[in-house]
């Protein structure tokens, strides 16, 4: 299975960005919305968050309830909804390493330009949490080495990131010792989960001949290291997998509180307008479509006229002029 063009092409443009010098960030996305908004905003890539998706998707916590076939649909719209590289958080690979390599073969399939497995043992758990349990070394090097089978098989740019969770179950020698055996195991980057320290980041940049990579999330275990902190210790990679999910969780909050307070003016000030909200998912490209594909006779029976931006306009003074006095 050969992935098309524009896949490898973004899967390409991502194995460049990795490579180069300086901090790169990885916003997550939870779904095809947040992704748009990544992209728009000017990032280069988007992440997959598990945490996030776990949460929008079924509305529980990152416990392994989540699985493949589940992933590989929520990420296929996220692949749909931009045109910048989406590295996804694949798991465990969803079992051992014939299912890593399914996994990373379908995912690469789906557009994929990067895919980044851990070494916990499935059912999985968001790296923050207590309980948490690690596989062998050398089951993980099968995974990796499985991955990356099926990697040059589908699309020989697609980045393979290995995580490791060994810091707060077996201690940061462990951490070293897996993240070197994940490096000669063919992972492009090294994802270690919840370092504790300043120096600890520094031994692993000098000690790994790989990329590495961390995240942060408010109020997890990885202290609140300063993006310029990271980036003058070497790292190069940073995943922010919360920064839509929880604002957005904190502004539905919000505005749920105005509406049942029955405060409908402070409601539409927490939010975007129709109109702008119409443009973020790319209603006038649609209507632009429509000109092109659908008969006259239909567009005029539909809208009165052939003209976009007449189309357009009437909407708007139908609807954002009268809410306007609102917000």
């Amino acid at each position: 299975m050969l992935v098309c063009d524009d896949f490898a092409t973004r899967a390409n443009r991502f194995r460049t960005l990795i490579k180069s010098e300086g901090l790169v960030l990885r916003p997550c996305a939870y779904d095809a919305l947040s992704a748009i908004m990544i992209e728009k905003a000017g990032f280069r890539v988007v992440g997959t968050t598990g945490y996030g998706i776990s949460a929008s998707l079924i509305g529980q916590p990152d416990i392994g309830l989540v699985g493949y076939g589940e992933m590989v649909e929520r990420v296929r719209t996220i692949v749909n909804a931009v045109s910048v590289p989406v590295d996804v958080d694949a798991d465990t690979g969803y079992g051992n390493a014939m299912n890593v390599y399914w996994t990373v073969k379908n995912f690469a399939g789906i557009g994929a330009s990067g895919v980044r497995i851990e070494d916990q043992v499935w059912p999985k758990r968001c790296g923050h949490m207590e309980g948490k349990q690690i596989i062998p070394t050398e089951e993980m090097v099968r995974k990796i080495k499985a991955a990356v089978k099926a990697r040059d098989e589908a699309n020989p740019f697609m980045i393979i990131g290995a995580r490791t969770d060994a810091r707060s179950v077996l201690g940061f020698k462990a951490v070293i010792e897996r993240a070197k055996a994940y490096a000669d195991a063919g992972a492009d980057y090294i994802y270690v989960e919840s370092p504790e320290s300043m120096e600890e980041v520094e031994t692993l940049v000098k000690e790994i001949p790989v990329p590495i990579a961390f995240n942060i999330i408010p109020g997890g275990r990885t202290p609140p290291f300063t993006l310029k902190q990271l980036e003058e210790a070497g790292v190069r990679y940073l995943s922010v997998p919360m920064v839509c999910l929880y604002p957005a969780v904190k502004a539905m909050q919000e505005a749920l509180d105005a509406l049942k307070n029955k405060d409908l003016e402070t409601m539409v000030k927490l939010g975007v307008s129709w109109r702008e909200f119409n443009e973020i998912v790319g209603l006038s490209e649609w209507r632009r479509l429509e000109l092109e594909l659908l008969p006259e006779s239909e567009l005029e029976e539909k809208y009165g006229t052939t003209d976009i931006e007449e189309i357009m306009s009437k909407e708007k003074s139908k609807t954002e002029a009268k809410w306007n006095k609102v917000r």
